[in-house]
């Protein structure tokens, strides 16, 4: 794992930036986000490196096949182990818009009405426990990574923060490539005529082979019309939903 300091640096600077060169001079539940992600923290510092290393131990003890990616020069397995990780979170993210229970919960990441770069740790706590029981493990069973392949991996990731920043980051024509601040906000979009697009992780290309590629030409409004007024609303996400009330669907 990265050093978390490195970490809230990274977060640090992007704020300072989006202060300074903001898309959309919009008021950012920074304060609320940061809390989102003290309690996400916990978990990924003890919960979720046990699922993990309890597969791995299963996996050596039941004496499952395996690509063991781990002998292999790093940058193959790096490539193997980065593309095998970004296909799932694309096909989890997927998931999350269609299943109106995994909906609810994902709800909390769109709910914020000015996607900046602390948005990126702004989900539901439990989405880090079901991605580790549903992909996490399993892929550290099937491919068997080095620690070097997760290190990179995780330097990898933290695009994330920059493709959730409030900055007038587009790649245009060229958005096919990799995901940038432009290409995410309008998967993030609050208007119904820009749902339904840009589920990409870190590389587009997934977005493209499924038909659900958009490249962006402007820097839209975000947020839904439910969203948590405080750190304790937030933690308690979902709300329950009315009596007798049929489940909104997703904006695909």
């Amino acid at each position: 794992m990265l050093p978390l300091a490195f970490t809230f640096l990274l977060v640090g600077l992007l704020t300072l930036a989006e202060r300074r060169w903001p898309a959309r001079a919009e008021a950012a539940p920074r304060a609320l986000n940061l809390g989102v992600w003290a309690a996400r923290l916990v978990l990924q510092l003890t919960a979720v490196p046990c699922v993990s290393l309890a597969a791995a131990y299963g996996a050596r003890r039941l004496g499952l096949p395996s690509l063991q990616i781990g002998a292999w020069p790093l940058p193959a397995s790096l490539v193997v182990f980065t593309l095998a990780m970004d296909l799932c979170e694309y096909l989890y993210h997927r998931a999350q818009h269609a299943m109106p229970w995994l909906w609810r919960r994902h709800a909390l990441h769109h709910s914020d009405p000015c996607m900046n770069a602390t948005t990126t740790e702004r989900h539901w706590w439990g989405d880090l426990i079901i991605k580790a029981l549903a992909f996490g493990a399993p892929l550290a069973v099937l491919l068997q990574p080095t620690r070097a392949d997760y290190a990179l991996y995780g330097a990898l990731t933290l695009w994330h923060y920059v493709v959730h920043a409030n900055l007038k980051v587009n790649f245009g024509r060229w958005s096919f490539l990799l995901n940038c601040a432009a290409y995410h906000r309008l998967h993030h979009a609050r208007a119904a005529e820009h749902h339904g697009a840009n589920y990409a992780a870190l590389f587009p290309i997934f977005d493209v082979i499924a038909g659900s590629y958009r490249p962006a030409e402007a820097f839209l409004e975000t947020g839904l019309d439910d969203a948590p007024r405080t750190l304790a609303e937030a933690f308690a996400w979902p709300p329950p939903p009315p009596r007798a009330q049929r489940v909104e669907a997703s904006p695909a």
